[in-house]
């Protein structure tokens, strides 16, 4: 019974062993480390009673900012400023999120200093 059990107890140890070793991949869809923050929290604010289709394109233009997909970020945030539904804070919030945008994709262009 001993030896059964010892092997059993062998057999769980390395199977444990053998699980922890394996090398994990970690993609990144987050912006990168020098990235500089946005600040969301108006946009956020000015969007978050308007008309449905209205506060869906603000959605998708908070995800695209936060995952780095500055291109849709910005598409979207043109199909926003197009809108004349938008009241004036709206207009304003889109334009300060729009130069953050293309500020942060010129700091991203520059090539990094050695």
């Amino acid at each position: 019974m001993r030896k059964i059990l010892l092997a059993a107890s062998v057999l769980v140890l390395g199977v444990g062993m053998l699980a922890g070793c394996g090398k994990s991949e970690k993609t990144d869809t987050i912006a990168p480390a020098d990235a500089t923050p946005f600040n969301m929290v108006q946009f956020y604010q000015d969007f978050s009673s308007a008309p449905p289709e209205l506060k869906t394109l603000a959605d998708k233009t908070m995800m695209s900012v936060q995952t780095a997909s500055f291109k849709d970020a910005l598409k979207l945030l043109g199909q926003l400023d197009a809108n004349p539904a938008l009241n004036p804070a709206q207009k304003k919030s889109v334009a300060d999120v729009t130069a953050q945008v293309k500020k942060q994709m010129a700091k991203m262009s520059q090539p990094a200093a050695p």
